[in-house]
């Protein structure tokens, strides 16, 4: 099974967006940001981030070279924007007969940049997105979450998502991807109440899943060292105080 290639020149540690996070000149919001050890960052494709409290992605941060100025944008939602027919907030579609309404995401840097409303977005992203789970306090996500600050030293990135097939909608996405022994080792997260472990009837899901898996990182897995050798350059610059093993 032939899968999708991963493309070179998805991320380039020289973009001026981790330049100017590494600079004595870095916006206040960033410093704010740096300094919460509950918030971890992550670096995506094309030369972004995201900063994620306990799984929910806080804020995406980009750069805009032409303007010259950054661009951070938040969910609605977690800003306490909820009114859907609001146009400034949500965007009504009709998608296969149903109403939907997208969220347009908000300009964020105001909380931020202040302890006190950076705590009230922390508290809206565990009450909307990784609060209970099934009666526990354990979603797969702030499990997740946990395991990154907890070991900043092993945990390089997650949530990496690639199409898997060319001309097919099927999306790889891996919860984790770590330094171990020099090398990068790329991790599922399941909780041991997920359907797709167990099946009474052929192969669970989980097996094909992890096959899956496996096939896409052996075929490029000289265009994944590549990459997550650019993604280490990069995030030695914005955290050079991690020290990755």
């Amino acid at each position: 099974m032939k899968y999708t290639q991963v493309k070179d020149g998805l991320l380039n540690s020289d973009h001026p967006i981790f330049k100017i996070l590494s600079s004595n000149d870095a916006p206040i919001w960033w410093h704010s940001i740096k300094s919460d050890d509950s918030l971890y960052i992550e670096i995506r494709k094309e030369n972004y981030l995201n900063v994620y409290y306990r799984g929910g992605c806080v804020a995406r941060i980009k750069y805009n070279t032409h303007r010259k100025q950054f661009e951070i944008l938040t969910h609605p939602k977690y800003l306490e924007r909820l009114d859907t027919s609001n146009p400034q907030w949500y965007k009504k579609k009709i998608k296969n007969g149903k109403t939907i309404y997208e969220a347009i995401y908000q300009d964020s840097v105001d909380w931020l940049s202040s302890i006190e409303k950076l705590g009230e977005l922390k508290d809206n992203v565990v009450k909307i997105y990784s609060g209970d789970n099934d009666g526990e306090a354990t979603s797969e996500k702030f499990i997740q979450g946990e395991l990154i600050i907890n070991y900043r030293n092993k945990y390089l990135d997650s949530e990496f998502a690639y199409r898997m097939f060319d001309g097919k909608r099927n999306t790889i996405r891996i919860d984790l991807v770590k330094i171990e022994n020099g090398k990068f080792v790329f991790e599922e997260l399941k909780r041991i109440k997920d359907g797709r472990l167990l099946t009474t009837d052929g192969e669970p899901e989980i097996l094909t899943q992890m096959g899956n898996y496996e096939g896409f990182i052996l075929q490029n897995q000289e265009a994944l060292t590549r990459y997550y050798r650019t993604l280490y350059k990069a995030k030695k610059k914005i955290r050079p105080t991690c020290s990755f093993n």
